[in-house]
């Protein structure tokens, strides 16, 4: 279970969008929330490892205008990986092993469920990026978080076994630069949430197009971009209607 080559090797880019939505800082938690608050759909999404880039407050806006009401977790605060971090594999190993362990990110993905609730939201799922679609999908296995539903975008760290323990349908959509998830994505299939559940490969796309690496500017990349974010839409507001 390691990163992609192409994760630790392929450079952020700069970002110039301007988010809509509000962010909250509180003595336990930073956020970024936007959408209509009275949607009783909410989605928790999980930036990649470069932490609050613009891309992902452009996604979620994008994803709030169809009826979904979107928060981002500042799941690292100032633990991000930067430009700098690019080519040195050791600093992701330390990544994986330290802040990017389900157990140092859980808390605020429960956190951020609650703050969804609390408005009234009764359906929650999950968006996962790179890193985060591995918190994604084990955060749809443990029950008692409630999640309804994962979406994962050229995901990094899945193993068979995080798929069989998944408690809820599942949007998988990997790139050219991720392997073969059909071993485990097909127990999915098989199982009470295989309806629902669906595979798209971006096979013209590279790791992170739709995440920090991606420069939505550029006509093609905003062509598939603009396609994750349809489909992420329509399996959200399928599977948490």
């Amino acid at each position: 279970m390691s990163f992609t080559s192409a994760c630790c090797n392929t450079l952020p880019v700069k970002g110039n969008y301007t988010p809509t939505g509000s962010t909250v800082t509180t003595e336990t938690i930073k956020y970024y929330i936007v959408g209509d608050k009275n949607s009783d759909r909410g989605i928790v999404l999980l930036y990649d490892i470069f932490g609050y880039h613009s891309n992902f407050f452009e996604v979620a806006d994008l994803l709030s205008k169809t009826g979904l009401r979107v928060i981002i977790p500042d799941l690292l605060g100032e633990k991000y990986l930067t430009m700098a971090d690019i080519g040195r594999p050791e600093v992701f190993v330390e990544f994986k092993n330290n802040q990017g362990t389900w157990e140092a990110n859980k808390d605020k993905i429960v956190q951020s469920v609650q703050l969804l609730k609390s408005e009234g939201a009764k359906n929650i799922g999950v968006l996962g990026y790179c890193w985060s679609a591995k918190l994604a999908i084990l955060a749809l296995g443990d029950a008692s978080i409630g999640f309804k539903s994962a979406a994962m975008l050229h995901p990094s760290l899945l193993v068979t076994e995080d798929f069989a323990n998944a408690k809820g349908p599942i949007l998988l959509l990997p790139t050219k630069d991720e392997g073969d998830f059909s071993e485990g994505f097909n127990l999915v299939k098989k199982g009470p949430f295989g309806e629902d559940s669906y595979e798209e490969r971006f096979d013209e796309m590279f790791h992170g197009f739709c995440g920090a690496r991606g420069d939505f500017s550029d006509a093609t990349t905003a062509k598939y971009v603009n396609r994750a974010v349809n489909l992420i839409s329509n399996f959200f507001n399928k599977t948490l209607a």
